[in-house]
Formats: structure tokens, C-alpha cells, sequence
């Protein structure tokens, strides 16, 4: 099969109309022919600095590192304040450009030296802010939001940072990326199929993990467990919630032919209201435990009782939303809220507190009304992404603590119908489920081993992949396309992928 035409090679004839409109300098030094061995730079990393572009982005530093292999460090600041650090191999580039996705609320770079160390040239934004990750107080202002932070830390930061990437890197190598990829999970995977959706010619291959898509429901979806054990006036404790997972696995382990403590939720029934009365470390589980954990499962409802959102699937950690406290305090996620601090009521001194599920729900109206389209990222028309050869792989954990799958797994159903229906969406698109995996990684599952390399071979070789090969320690296992679950064969070893089969269900 011959792979589709490269966005990359097609960026070389697009530079030179690139050059006139950002006013890149000279891409080799004055006199020098530009003909460089493959991967071998054509310039100093410090005469990176000469570099100008007439829309005010200004190249701030440009270092070589002394380590092995040894990096070229850029850092540039695109108007009004995104910050952007390219890593450049020094030797043995591999002809590839990889832009590195953030998280959370992002507003730290970090230099995408790993991505070098592989052969990549790659770049990494703060998305436009400075500050923590988990705080969102960066957008509120006592005058009003600030639209322009607010885009910035959306869409436009990640755009630039792949447009000043690339332009950098032609300048140190003199010759364009033959293909481009973008790698993120979380916000760096919401960033990424933000990059298919509006700018589609950026990236020949995406790979989008735990994304935050749907962010203007999920993101007010993670307060909802707080908000059910405040008005029950019921905070579970930390012990009784590991107890009720004990309970779900042990209940619901087995469903795909091994007792692993690998739960998938689809396959997995189990009423909290069987465990009222019974002892665990922390006491008897009572009435009003089951009840909690019955909604937080649930996830936000409307007054009338009709569905918001998503809730925690059976089996996944409580910590991260419906943390509390040794006392017995509650011990919300920070990025929740301050997405109901600063972006909703607009306030610093709002106390979440105060937030109840009746509502609950004219906060989510506002948040979808206020901010769905210029975050909400979920877009499912591809069209444009698909018909220049781009290829995508999204994977998202069964077991996520912080992002909902359910969320994930609706986003690539509307695609799949936009798109013209399973057979053609695979094509270029394709979704994996991991059982038993937290947010990114972590859980009793299996993440995936290596899904990057899958996804250049898919692009470069045309070699779409049937499975990624999942790995925890020395158990693996294969991830399936969804809708496909993984069931052991049952014969050999039960850590060996080889003895597992994807099939549509897990009945017998």
C-alpha cells in the first residue's frame, strides 16, 4: 500500500511563502550552500538567535547542551506571551518534527529533550501563561476574562508552536521535516485533536491519549462526587472507597476469562447497596456510603434526574475526586475548582461549598455556554485531516481517575457517524481501549508499550495497527479497537499477549 503524501514534504514549498509573511533570515549562513548530510545541521545552534520574524516572535536563546547526545536548545516568545522551547538533535536526526502536548492548565516549558533523544526535532508552549498546572486564577481578571489568555491556552499557542517549530527547525537542518507528529496525553491530548480539527495540515499523524476533550462538561463533571458527599453530609472515607473497589473487583474480575484484578466496566454490574453492613478496616460500610458512591458512579443529573455527564466507572481510584482529608475534610481537585472559582462565577472568594446538585446543572449550562467553542475540542468533522492523509490514534484508560472515558468513547462515536461509519473512520482513525489503566498511565493495566512507533508506521508504511501491544512490568496484553475487548484464549501464560483475542463481546 503507498502511503498518502506527506503534509511535512509539502511544508518545504509552503516556506518559502512562510518566509515572506514571518521574515525568516537566511535558512544557511551567507555563502554556504545548503546541502547538508541527512540530519546533520547546516548552522551553529547559537546562530539559531539570528533568526526574525516580522509578526514580533523573537528567538531568546539558543544553547547546545554538553550531554550525549547533545541537544540544541531555542526558546522563542510569540506576542503577547507564548513561550516556546524547541530541542534539536545535534547528530542523527531522524527527519522528524514531534510537537509535545502539556497538561493541565499548563503554563510551564519544559524542553522536549526526550523527543530529541530520540531523533525527533520537537517542540513544547507554556500555551501563552505562566503559574501551576492546576491553577486556572491566570484567565480571571477583576475587569473580566482574559479572552486572549483564554485562546491562546485553547488553540492558537499550539498552532504557533508548530508553525516556529518547523520554521526553526529548517533553519538548523536546511531542509524541512520529512514527516510531523504530535504526542500528548490529558491537555496535550485534547491538544492534539485540536490540531486535526482547525489546523489540519499541521500534523501527518496524531496521537491524542486520555484527552480533555468535551473540557466545558468534564472539567465541572469533576467536582460533582464532592458536591454528592457534601449534601448528603456523608464524606466517604479513603478507606471505605478502597474497600467498595475491593468489592467491585472481586465481584467483576474474571469477565475476560483471567482473575487479574483487571475490571472493565462495561462487563461489570455491581450494586453498591450489597455491601451496607459489612465490616472493613474503617468500620461498617453504611447506607449513606453505597448511596455516595452510587451517584458519583452516576455522574451529574439534572433536577429532574436526566443526564449531564459522566461519572467515576466501577473499579477506578476515589482519590482524585472525592479526596478528603485525615479529618474527614473534603479534598477537591484544584482544576475543578478553579474552573468554578475564576472562569464560572468569576469570583475569587467563591467558595465551591456553596455549589449543590439541584445547581449543579446552571453551572454546566454556563460552562458549555460560555466555553464549548473555543475549548470543547470535540469537533467530530475530520474531513479535512483525513483527506490530506492524516492518521490518528486515540487510547484512553479504563480505570482514569481524572478524565472520564465514557467521554472519549462518545466523542469517537459522533466521528465515526460524521465520518461515514466504522469501516471508513478506521481508515484514519482509530480508538483504543485500556482496561485497568489510570489517567496516563498507572493501574493494574496494561498502557500502551510504544503507541508513537505505531503510529509513523501507519503513516510512513501505510501499516494500519490491528492492536497496541499493552505492557505492565511483564504482563502484556493486546488493546483493541473499540468497540472490541480483549478475552484470554485459554491456553498459556495469562501475562502473555500472544494468548489473548479481540472479539466483539465477552460472553462465551
Amino acid at each position: 500500500m503507498k502511503p498518502p503524501r506527506s503534509r511535512a514534504r509539502s511544508w518545504s514549498a509552503a516556506l518559502a511563502g512562510l518566509a515572506l509573511t514571518i521574515g525568516l533570515t537566511a535558512l544557511a549562513p551567507a555563502g554556504q550552500a545548503v546541502s547538508p548530510a541527512p540530519g546533520e545541521p547546516v548552522r551553529s545552534c547559537a546562530g539559531l538567535t539570528e533568526l526574525a520574524f516580522t509578526d514580533g516572535t523573537r528567538v531568546t536563546s539558543a544553547e547546545q547542551t554538553d550531554g550525549t547526545p547533545a541537544i540544541c536548545r531555542v526558546r522563542l516568545t510569540v506576542p503577547e506571551s507564548v513561550n516556546i522551547a524547541v530541542s534539536l538533535p545535534v547528530n542523527d536526526w531522524n527527519g522528524r518534527f514531534q510537537g509535545v502536548g502539556g497538561g493541565g492548565y499548563a503554563g510551564f516549558l519544559t524542553p522536549p529533550d526526550d523527543a530529541a533523544k530520540a531523533g525527533y526535532a520537537a517542540a513544547s508552549t507554556d500555551t501563552g501563561h505562566t503559574g501551576s498546572p492546576l491553577s486556572g486564577a491566570w484567565a480571571w481578571s477583576p475587569t473580566g476574562m482574559k479572552q486572549n489568555l483564554i485562546t491562546d491556552f485553547a488553540r492558537r499557542s499550539v498552532h504557533e508552536m508548530t508553525v516556529k517549530g518547523k520554521a526553526v527547525t529548517e533553519a538548523y537542518y536546511g531542509q524541512a521535516p520529512n514527516h510531523s507528529y504530535w504526542n500528548g496525553c490529558s491537555t496535550g491530548g485534547r491538544q492534539g485533536l485540536m490540531e486535526a480539527q482547525r489546523h489540519p495540515g499541521d500534523y501527518d499523524g496524531v496521537l491524542s491519549a486520555a484527552p480533555a476533550i468535551n473540557w466545558d462538561r468534564f472539567i465541572p463533571s469533576e467536582l460533582w462526587p464532592q458536591i454528592v458527599m457534601r449534601e448528603s453530609g456523608h464524606v466517604v472515607s479513603p478507606c471505605t472507597f478502597e474497600a467498595v473497589n475491593k468489592a467491585v473487583v472481586a465481584a467483576c474480575d474474571g469477565e475476560d476469562g483471567v482473575t487479574d484484578g483487571i475490571v472493565d466496566p462495561l462487563a461489570c454490574r455491581f450494586d453498591p447497596s450489597k455491601l451496607i453492613g459489612e465490616e472493613t478496616a474503617c468500620g461498617t460500610i453504611t447506607a449513606e456510603d453505597a448511596a455516595v458512591v452510587k451517584k458519583i458512579w452516576q455522574g451529574p443529573r439534572r433536577r429532574n434526574g436526566s443526564f449531564l455527564w459522566y461519572g467515576l466507572t466501577p473499579g477506578t481510584s476515589f482519590a482524585g475526586l472525592a479526596g478528603s482529608t485525615p479529618t474527614g475534610e473534603a479534598a477537591p481537585f484544584p482544576i475543578t475548582t478553579d474552573w468554578f472559582t475564576y472562569w464560572l462565577a468569576k469570583d475569587p472568594d467563591f467558595d465551591w461549598r456553596t455549589v449543590t446538585t439541584a445547581d449543579f446543572a446552571d453551572y454546566f449550562a454556563q460552562s458549555r455556554a460560555e466555553y464549548h467553542d473555543v475549548i470543547g475540542t470535540d469537533d467530530p468533522d475530520l474531513g479535512s485531516f483525513r483527506d490530506g492523509g492524516g492518521k490518528l490514534i486515540v487510547w484512553h484508560g479504563w480505570a482514569d481517575q481524572l478524565i472520564f472515558p465514557q467521554g472519549t468513547i462518545d466523542y469517537f462515536g459522533r466521528l465515526t457517524a460524521e465520518m461515514g461509519g466504522q469501516a471508513r473512520t478506521e481508515r484514519f482513525a482509530r480508538l483504543f481501549m485500556a482496561p485497568g489503566v489510570a489517567h496516563c498511565a498507572g493501574g493494574p493495566g496494561a498502557a500502551p508499550a510504544d503507541p508513537l512507533a505505531a503510529l509513523v508506521k501507519w503513516v510512513e508504511e501505510g501499516e494500519a495497527p490491528k492492536t497496541l501491544l499493552g505492557r505492565n512490568g511483564d504482563l502484556t496484553r493486546p488493546l483493541c479497537r473499540w468497540p472490541a475487548v480483549p478475552r484470554y484464549t485459554g491456553g498459556g501464560s495469562t501475562d502473555d499477549a500472544a494468548n489473548f483475542r479481540c472479539t466483539a463481546t465477552y460472553g462465551k
